[in-house]
């Protein structure tokens, strides 16, 4: 009997791939797939970018300035969107209307134009078109996943008992922004919002408690979180753009178990996360290419219905600090 052909790798189109996009091209081409073409927003853009794809990662692909033309030239089976946030609901409904799966960078969506349910709503659609079509639907908050793997080494180290404290600390260089806490919020509160879904995945904010500290970049919230039970959890969610040093922070902790995620180069001289935690330290993968890896499998490591959790969680915190509830 003859062996069977190998499957054809999966056709991935990347939305937006001149920022973090990039890294999302290169993981996508690193965990098997083709990276079939590019959405730019201009011809002088897409050609930088292109050369930039060709020495990260040998891109062959093509790119494009028009989604409708992308699709119908390239039929990619997976649609990655990492355009700006308000293109997010756009792009995401025209990839899904054409049967593509989708996964979508962080935020969900957001158009600070728009009011709360308009957001809301917009997301509720997505999640709708996508059943509805029968695709797979995922938002790429990778610390999602880091969490994941933060909380199983802090039960190996310290016991399987869950602290009653959370706290999620991200922090990343301003790269020339101006001071905005609201932009910070929503460029990285994701993240651990999503982070304290994985650590208290049936908590229930409540929003009596939320203080809020947003100044300068930085997006502070404070709040208590009913558990099943009858405990209750004090979490803060911090985030920050900063000039100074260190200028990327990410850390987790739960009670007294601090984990701080640095990075670091594999045998492979792939980027990978070095996870520290007191004097000891442990290797994985980078959790974008975790997160695609479970993607390509099939699986959303934050599907539609957690990320309108985390989306709204988010939308919220913003509420208050414009003194609307």
């Amino acid at each position: 009997m003859s062996a069977s052909p190998p499957s054809p790798r999966p056709r991935v189109a990347v939305l937006g791939a001149s920022g973090i996009g990039r890294h999302h091209a290169n993981w996508w081409t690193v965990e098997g797939a083709e990276v079939c073409a590019i959405l730019g927003s201009s011809e002088e853009s897409l050609a930088a970018t292109t050369d930039r794809l060709r020495d990260m990662f040998g891109f062959t692909g093509r790119g494009y300035t028009d989604l409708d033309s992308l699709l119908a030239a390239e039929q990619p089976g997976i649609v990655d969107v990492c355009t700006p946030p308000e293109l997010h609901y756009a792009h995401a409904k025209t990839a899904l209307a054409a049967g593509c799966e989708v996964l979508c960078e962080k935020p969900f969506v957001y158009d600070a134009s728009l009011p709360v349910e308009a957001l809301l709503s917009q997301a509720r659609e997505l999640l709708a078109l996508a059943a509805e079509n029968g695709r797979l639907f995922g938002i790429c908050t990778q610390y999602v996943v880091a969490s994941e793997i933060c909380l199983d080494l802090a039960h190996q180290l310290h016991g399987a008992d869950r602290p009653l404290t959370f706290r999620g600390e991200l922090v990343s260089p301003t790269r020339g922004r101006g001071p905005n806490p609201v932009r910070t919020w929503v460029d990285l509160s994701p993240h651990m919002l999503g982070a304290l879904q994985v650590f208290a995945p049936q908590g229930r904010i409540r929003w009596d408690s939320l203080q809020t500290d947003f100044q300068h970049h930085c997006g502070r919230a404070r709040f208590q979180v009913d558990l099943p039970g009858g405990k209750v959890l004090d979490a803060e969610v911090y985030t920050d753009h900063t000039d100074g040093e260190p200028s990327n922070v990410r850390r987790l902790e739960f009670g007294n178990v601090v984990c701080d995620i640095e990075g670091a180069k594999d045998g492979d001289g792939h980027f990978c996360a070095d996870i520290r935690i007191g004097s000891q330290s442990f290797l994985f993968p980078d959790s974008m290419r975790l997160l695609i890896r479970r993607f390509l499998a099939g699986e959303a490591a934050v599907p539609g219905p957690a990320a309108l959790v985390g989306l709204e969680r988010m939308l919220r915190v913003i509420s208050h600090t414009q003194g609307s509830r």
